[in-house]
């Protein structure tokens, strides 16, 4: 099969459900054809870069799946159809895919990501503990000048 990932934007007054819906509907065009959800990844609503249909925000969808060329034109005609969508792109990924080579590079790369962003956190905090203890000991080593000092005997009236 081959490996396709097909973007969409739908538009943003739809709800939650109406989104929902909408990305099962093309989900399930792509299993009833035959082919394979790798991901669907939602990357939510976002600004435009100009307007579309006189909306400036949209709702970015992605889906990676494999499929017989005849699905992927099934729902790209779909896509057309649906006034809810605002644009869509198609791009063939791999001509010849294997589907569970594919959701383990993911899982991997996913993996990755999240060891990173782990290591980043522990970096961030060991950074800020590090400030915050150079803060406290600047405090305590600041020398004050005698005339702004008090006296020896404490405040007097």
């Amino acid at each position: 099969m081959r490996r396709y990932e097909t973007f969409f934007v739908l538009r943003p007054d739809l709800g939650e459900a109406q989104i929902k819906d909408t990305i099962k509907r093309f989900e399930g065009i792509i299993t009833g054809g035959g082919g394979e959800i790798i991901e669907n990844d939602e990357w939510g609503s976002r600004e435009l870069a100009y307007r579309i249909k006189g909306e400036r925000r949209g709702y970015y969808v992605r889906l990676d799946y494999a499929s017989p060329s005849a699905t992927m034109t099934e729902v790209e005609r779909n896509l057309k159809l649906q006034d809810s969508v605002l644009r869509y792109i198609s791009v063939l990924i791999d001509p010849e895919s294997d589907v569970e080579k594919a959701r383990e590079e993911i899982e991997t790369r996913k993996r990755r990501q999240a060891e990173a962003r782990a290591a980043a956190e522990a970096r961030a905090a060991a950074a800020a503990a590090q400030r915050a203890e150079a803060a406290a000991s600047d405090i305590d080593s600041i020398e004050v000048p005698e005339e702004l000092s008090e006296p020896e005997g404490g405040v007097q009236d």
